[in-house]
């Protein structure tokens, strides 16, 4: 046998090997998984403020920021201006703001975006909202839901990963009206869904995931109202993958309807004053391939401040165990089963190569 053909013999294993990397890499059977962890309300003012100027910054997360860094992405609803400055609006029974010195505890969480439409961004009028926008874009912290304008307050958090486009909305429908953006007035986006209709055609597309913050319902109440689970559907329907809802400051169960989750309160986070109607909390991680949302992970999460005193922290035992319980007794009521362990509750989608927990054996996420 020939020399040359000999070498061409030798090579051949290589030379596949290399044919098979490319043709692989470039393929649609690659996956690019990864993972992005929603948290409820996060109010640091009030009574939690007072414990950041006692004990630190890093006091309020203490507990859980290395929990979070787990995650590729985590996104929360802000439910105060950042500010020192501003008037209270007077028509309504609760105004916060925090200050930007305490914000600084914000960093804990390592936050890549925030939500903005909801019922109190306003509450220190145009001035509070300014100096909150400009506090997170100075912190590399996205953010969706208010704005100068209307059209401002419509324009989306985007996050992109490999080739993938996470697109994320935030509209309110909650009182009061006032704070609601027009064509020449700052605020926060209206649940207007037109608007919300024609906001998803612009940004959907097959590499482009749109999920929809919506802080929508009625405070302290375990179950969505019946518009609501309308809305979401005509709002899936619409081409959104994934719906985030806050407001009630109470878990709510959890609807897939078309393969596409429906969460309708995650509850708090942290939560700036004590109640007696306080309750544990959730968070939720949705758990993709490429485009395609492959499971759902429920996280137990401390929210009585009686007992965490503003600190909140992953349940477990049978605390985790009771809340889990309720998530999934209520998700059963839309027709969502829901796989309870003793650390989280799964809904699996259906792939069967999903990989929950891969990226979970280390902290995996750079600090921003």
């Amino acid at each position: 046998m020939k020399k040359g053909t000999l070498k061409i013999l030798y090579l051949l294993p290589a030379l596949i090997a290399m044919m098979f990397f490319f043709v692989s890499r470039s393929s649609e059977d690659v996956l690019q998984r990864f993972s992005i962890l929603f948290i409820g309300d996060i109010l640091l003012a009030n009574e939690a403020e007072e414990h950041i100027n006692a004990y630190g910054t890093d006091y309020p997360f203490k507990r859980i920021k290395e929990d979070l860094l787990k995650y590729d992405y985590v996104v929360g609803n802000l439910e105060t201006p950042i500010t020192a400055r501003g008037v209270p609006y007077t028509d309504k029974a609760y105004t916060f703001r925090l200050h930007p010195s305490s914000a600084r505890a914000l960093k804990d969480l390592k936050l890549d975006a925030v939500f903005l439409s909801n019922n109190h961004l306003m509450d220190y009028g145009r001035v509070g909202m300014e100096d909150t926008i400009v506090y997170l874009d100075n912190n590399n912290i996205s953010h969706a839901g208010g704005g100068k304008n209307i059209s401002d307050a419509r324009r989306p958090i985007l996050i992109k990963h490999d080739n993938i486009s996470i697109c994320i909305l935030s509209y309110c429908d909650r009182p009061p009206s006032d704070f609601y953006a027009s064509d020449e007035k700052p605020g926060i986006a209206p649940l207007d869904l037109d608007k919300i209709k024609d906001d998803i055609a612009i940004w959907k597309n097959p590499k482009t995931i749109v999920i929809l913050s919506l802080h929508w319902g009625i405070e302290h109440t375990h179950e969505p109202q019946y518009y609501q689970k309308k809305m979401a559907r005509e709002i899936i329907d619409a081409g959104a993958d994934a719906i985030i809802g806050h407001h009630p400051h109470w878990p709510q169960g959890i609807e897939i309807y078309c393969s596409k989750p429906v969460v309708y309160s995650l509850g708090n986070f942290v939560n700036g004053f004590t109640n007696a109607i306080e309750r544990d909390n959730m968070a939720v991680v949705m758990y993709y391939a490429n485009s395609a949302l492959e499971r759902i992970k429920i996280i137990p999460v401390a929210g009585k401040n009686s007992v965490i005193k503003y600190q909140p922290y992953i349940l477990t035992g049978p605390g985790a165990s009771a809340l889990l319980n309720l998530v999934r007794v209520l998700s059963g009521k839309l027709n969502t089963d829901i796989d309870i362990t003793p650390a989280y509750g799964l809904i699996d989608l259906g792939q069967q190569d999903a990989q929950i927990g891969k990226r979970e054996e280390q902290p995996s996420r750079k600090p921003l």
